[in-house]
């Protein structure tokens, strides 16, 4: 039999989920505030947020991508 070069245990399935779901949490939290931030106070104190608006959008759709791809991945 031979001795495996690396010696250090590999993680566990449940390790593995609780990092991709700290890893969506993170996502997901980001995701909102960036909306909140760059598009919701400005409209909503009535100053033009300009392309802030569109950006802040495309963002949060990435990260609930993000967010949403990680999560597909958490092992049963």
């Amino acid at each position: 039999m031979t001795v495996p070069i690396d010696r250090t245990p590999r993680i566990g399935k449940a390790a593995r989920n609780e990092a991709r779901k700290a890893i969506a949490t993170t996502a997901n939290a980001l995701s909102i505030t960036l909306l909140v931030t760059l598009w919701l106070q400005p409209m909503l104190s009535g100053r033009a947020a300009g392309f802030a608006g569109p950006g802040a959008l495309a963002g949060f759709i990435a990260l609930q991508a993000l967010a949403h791809y990680v999560l597909n991945r958490v092992e049963d």
